[in-house]
């Protein structure tokens, strides 16, 4: 029930780190490297919105929940994020690393668990799982051509 994805590589980051775009090419430094700044920035762009959408100030969070395939870094996406959002220091929060594409409904239902559970609970999730599988294409490998075709 997709209805649009977005993919957070620049033609400037291609150039920048070019073996990114050949097939088995080595570059998972680079691509971690990309990851740990970019995340947190497009996490806070898309959390503001979604606490705009609510209608709710965000002082009333009282969980954050992040997941992510991709970015282990530490101090964690799930701390930059709260110190960017400007949230309180005792939100409590929730990271899950290298879960894969299954981890979306994971995080729902810690949130609903968190929200049933707990008195007054107010929980933003922000999910982030595609941002290191780019590569270039490979003639003998379709699957990663239609992964990237569904990223666009």
């Amino acid at each position: 029930m997709t209805k649009k994805r977005y993919m957070h590589l620049t033609e400037d980051l291609l150039k920048d780190n070019p073996n990114m775009c050949a097939y088995m090419a080595p570059s998972w430094d680079a691509r971690q490297d990309i990851v740990i700044v970019e995340v947190p920035k497009l996490g806070k762009e898309d959390a503001t919105k979604a606490v705009k959408e609510c209608g709710q100030p965000k002082s009333k969070i009282t969980h954050l929940i992040f997941c992510t395939t991709s970015g282990v870094d530490m101090p964690g996406v799930e701390y930059q994020l709260t110190k960017l959002l400007g949230l309180r220091p005792y939100v409590k929060q929730n990271m899950m690393y290298q879960q894969s594409c299954f981890v979306g409904g994971t995080v729902l239902r810690l949130a609903k668990d968190l929200v049933e559970n707990n008195k007054g609970a107010r929980v933003l999730v922000r999910s982030e799982i595609t941002a290191v599988t780019f590569r270039g294409p490979s003639a003998t490998h379709l699957d990663s051509l239609v992964e990237h075709c569904s990223l666009w």
